[in-house]
């Protein structure tokens, strides 16, 4: 080949390649699996938002749910029966006493029984109306009368959660029906709030053989099933309903009420505030001239209490015009904060400066919080208690006072002394009061050869007038038929704007302390 076809060639080659382009390069991973990279990155953002996975740290009888499904925001907490005694959600506040009734039931032995305490052991202030606080003494209650300090051995306590407005009692009910012959279960202690699904509840462990002594549970039907039947294997050692009604009825009549409202939770499931006006409107010996009422669901947006502060202050100029001396409140302790809040900062009244608020026991979830009585209309509260820890102060003139007195003083003496909780615990009633349901299992306990759970109804019914157990709040003893607590000291209390609770009154559920006499007075 000559020189020059040698350099035609050459040229021909350069002219190719630059019509061809640039040099192709291989393409890095990326470019190449352009598709799967989209799909990761999708999943990656997706983990970002996604719900907080299942709390995976439930124990043995638990099983783990979002406790605000019904509210903003999302927390898992265990639901069920706490066999293993541990923790129940992430950071549990109940952590040192879940860690001293473990050491407890460890030391119980192999010859031993339980007894349950049921609530809502991780209330949400969203949407429930018993804070923390109160939960966490009914179960110091618990404990002081489960262990005494001269007390018997083999006593066992389980703790069990059934969340918000006892959402989750099936899977409660399920895992204490599971484990009543092996736990050797005496009785389900109290019940926690009055609701459609609690009796319910109630009523299915009843259905088993299962007793239940409720605490603070007082809807007049708590004792009958969903169908109005009576519910065999349930007692209570609070008030009814109608006993806290004829108890205010009494103060309004006696004080010289004349203008009576109420405002009324109308809630088919809470039945603690639909019972609770009943029993009012049956007892009241001063007609109600005006009713004002609500119905508040769970929102996915807004607090409970922030919606209602909002409702009740769009009645301002109503309440003015009834202008009522005393206005009762048929509903929650919750609500009736959001009510009083309203009242305080809502604006004066030409007609209405001043007016006296009267409620039933769910107050007590109030105490310790400060509460605005003495702003634009001045609120007295007065309400019908559980229990309160100076209430014998003002029976000192009966000549039962030193029994009763010298019972109180010794649950002082446990629950200060033995387990070293605070007296200024004491002041909601939530531990006096759980401590009585807790207290007459135990003397079921005792008085029981058999260790099988269906044979403790028996002598829960034993537990009469002639027969009665000492408690903090009284002596303690059923009703045959109802299951009730016959002749129940009722303190009247008021609650001062510090949110200190004092004693106003102390009535009895039928006009006198309990009757020993074979027919319990009749």
């Amino acid at each position: 080949m000559s020189w020059f076809d040698s350099l035609r060639t050459r040229l021909s080659r350069t002219r190719a390649r630059a019509a061809a382009g640039p040099p192709v390069r291989p393409r890095g991973w990326a470019r190449r699996h352009r598709g799967l990279l989209s799909v990761v990155v999708f999943i990656l953002l997706a983990a970002m938002v996604v719900p907080a996975a299942p709390w995976e740290n439930c124990g043995a009888g638990l099983r783990s749910v979002d406790a605000n499904a019904k509210s903003v925001g999302s927390s898992h907490v265990c639901v069920g029966l706490n066999l293993d005694s541990g923790p129940m959600r992430d950071n549990d506040p109940l952590d040192p006493l879940e860690k001293l009734i473990k050491g407890r039931n460890e030391a119980a032995g192999e010859n031993f029984k339980t007894i349950v305490v049921l609530e809502n052991l991780a209330p949400d202030p969203k949407v429930d109306s018993q804070p923390f606080s109160f939960v966490r003494h009914e179960i110091q209650g618990a404990i002081a009368a489960a262990w005494p300090k001269n007390g018997p051995a083999g006593i066992k306590l389980l703790l069990a959660n059934y969340g918000s407005n006892a959402d989750h009692w099936q899977a409660v009910a399920e895992e204490i029906i599971a484990a009543a012959s092996s736990q050797r279960i005496v009785a389900v202690t109290d019940i926690g709030i009055s609701s459609g699904n609690s009796r319910a509840l109630v009523a299915e462990l009843s259905k088993h053989g299962i007793a239940s002594v409720g605490a603070t549970v007082t809807a007049d039907n708590m004792n009958t099933d969903p169908k109005g039947a009576r519910i065999e294997n349930f007692f209570r050692v609070g008030p009814t309903n109608t006993d806290e009604a004829r108890a205010a009825a009494g103060y309004i009549a006696a004080h010289g009420f004349r203008r009576v409202m109420m405002i009324q939770g109308t809630s088919e499931e809470d039945t603690y505030a639909t019972t609770l006006a009943q029993a009012v409107q049956s007892a009241s010996k001063v007609p109600i001239v005006f009713t004002k009422k609500y119905d508040v669901k769970p929102l996915s947006d807004t607090p409970r209490d922030v919606y209602l502060r909002n409702l009740f202050g769009s009645w301002h100029s109503d309440i003015c015009g009834a202008r009522p001396d005393l206005i009762y409140f048929a509903g929650r302790g919750l609500d009736l904060g959001a009510f009083v809040t309203a009242l305080a900062e809502d604006g004066a009244c030409e007609q209405l400066e001043s007016v006296t608020l009267m409620t039933g026991d769910d107050a007590s979830t109030l105490a310790g919080n400060s509460l605005p009585l003495d702003k634009d209309i001045g609120v007295r509260i007065r309400y019908t208690g559980l229990a309160y820890p100076d209430q014998w102060d003002m029976f000192t003139a009966d000549p039962a006072y030193p029994t009763y007195k010298k019972n109180h003083d010794n649950f002082i003496a446990e629950f200060t002394g033995t387990h070293g909780f605070q007296r200024g615990e004491l002041w909601d009633g939530a531990a006096m009061i759980e401590h009585d349901a807790v207290a007459v299992a135990v003397r079921a306990a005792m008085d029981n050869v058999s260790s099988d759970p269906v044979s403790v109804a028996n002598l829960l019914r034993s537990i009469d007038c002639n027969s009665p157990v000492p408690g903090a709040s009284g002596f303690l003893a059923f009703d045959q038929t109802t299951g009730n607590q016959l002749d129940k000291a009722l303190p009247i209390l008021s609650i001062d704007p510090d949110g200190s609770v004092h004693p106003v009154d102390l009535v009895w559920s039928r006009g006198r302390p309990l009757n020993t006499s074979p027919d319990c007075g009749g």
